[in-house]
């Protein structure tokens, strides 16, 4: 068996092979052999098989590490046969609509030479396939690679009081979390996840549920602000159907979470299919198998609010998720029915004062900066690597400063 390499990018992907054939060739062009590309494939349609064909270079890079995992696959599980698969001293998870940049490859080799566990890196770069749409700007932001402005310098960030932070807003958005979704784990961190839970990922995020998990895992982690991947938002992606408000339903009808119907769904967490009760199922899911101690610091009240407020029309299962949530409180009925209500009026008045300042700003952008006309993942990481370069020199010029014996 050859050496393991100091990176594994893992992909997985189903059915979506207009977006993941670019993202695999733009990864495999860059010019490092000390990495894997692993991609995880429980596609029914044969599309990637086909792109592949079609690209004997691409299929025959050594790097690329192509395993179709047998059996009935959700999200959840095509992630844990991915990261099983990876060899990687290091390992990064993006979507199959996504993109690295040049700089990952230069964090890993920093990281390792420091003998760092993790390094996640705020979300300050991001781009919108062709495909995409929002309710609020149609296409405005179609074929966009929004882009940081500034850097801030990195720092060191507390694992538990970022998690303390993550369960007060109820578990929505995994920023300023040590993430293994876009973000860089010492893959010895994922298997001590694994070995004091099963799996490295549980419920019906895995994103959620890794940024929980490494949470409760590691003391501290590194922040930068130099992207290390691109997230990609299309036409399928969770965040394109968030952009059209119809990424909801019934848990039966998403393979996410539909196997979770009758296996079980965490309890005060409304029984739909929608992002915030996905991210509450899975990130309560994982804290109760790590952590089950800080589960009373789990923001229920705010959790609620949010979706009464941006879900009415599933009330019934939201009623019933707190009837459940005031039980697990110990809390009296009505004293916690009105904490929600409470919370939904301030919830109603934030979106407003969004809206009220996003009409300040009426263009697509908001008075983001961005490189437009950009065709595909792999132009955007491109583009993202010449004006990383502009903004920021080397990796090692960015780290120079950085203390890492420095108590955060």
């Amino acid at each position: 068996m050859t050496k393991p390499p100091i990176l594994s990018i893992v992909m997985p992907t189903h059915n979506r092979a207009q977006y993941a054939g670019p993202a695999i060739a733009g990864i495999l062009d860059y010019p490092s052999r000390d990495f894997e590309l692993v991609v995880s494939d429980t596609s029914s349609d044969g599309r990637l098989t086909a792109f592949l064909a079609e690209r004997p270079e691409l299929r025959n890079d050594p790097r690329l590490v192509l395993i179709r995992p047998e059996g009935p696959s959700n999200l959840t599980e095509n992630h844990n046969s991915a990261v099983a698969a990876a060899r990687g001293t290091y390992v990064c998870i993006i979507g199959d609509d996504d993109g690295v940049s040049k700089s990952l490859f230069d964090a890993v080799n920093w990281a390792a030479k420091k003998d760092v566990g993790a390094i996640s890196h705020r979300i300050l770069a991001n781009y919108a396939w062709p495909d995409f749409r929002s309710k609020l700007v149609g296409a405005g932001h179609a074929s966009r690679l929004y882009l940081p402005r500034r850097l801030e310098p990195p720092k060191w960030r507390i694992a538990a009081a970022d998690l303390e932070a993550l369960l007060d807003r109820g578990l929505q958005g995994t920023h300023e979390t040590p993430r293994c979704y876009h973000g860089l784990i010492k893959r010895q961190k994922l298997e001590q996840v694994k070995e004091r839970t099963g799996a490295y990922f549980h419920g019906s995020s895995p994103d959620m549920s890794g940024a929980v998990s490494l949470a409760c895992i590691l003391e501290r982690y590194i922040e930068i602000d130099i992207p290390l991947t691109i997230p990609g938002a299309s036409a399928k992606s969770n965040s394109g159907r968030s952009a059209m408000n119809t990424h909801k339903g019934a848990l039966l009808s998403e393979s996410q979470t539909s196997s979770f119907e009758h296996s079980g769904w965490a309890r005060g967490v409304p029984k739909f299919f929608s992002v915030e009760t996905v991210w509450a199922h899975a990130g309560l899911t994982s804290l109760i198998a790590l952590a089950p101690d800080q589960l009373q610091k789990f923001n229920f009240v705010h959790f609620l609010a949010l979706c009464r407020a941006r879900h009415p029309e599933f009330d019934a299962e939201i009623e019933s998720a707190t009837w459940e949530a005031a039980d697990l409180l110990s809390q009296a009925l009505l004293t916690f029915q009105s904490a929600v209500d409470h919370e939904k009026r301030k919830v109603r008045r934030d979106r407003y004062v969004y809206l009220a300042k996003r009409l300040l700003r009426p263009t697509a952008a908001g008075g983001r900066r961005y490189e437009g006309g950009l065709d595909d993942i792999f132009a955007a990481q491109r583009r993202l690597n010449i004006e990383m370069e502009k903004m920021s020199g080397s990796f090692e010029d960015y780290m120079r400063n950085f203390d890492l014996a420095r108590t955060p």
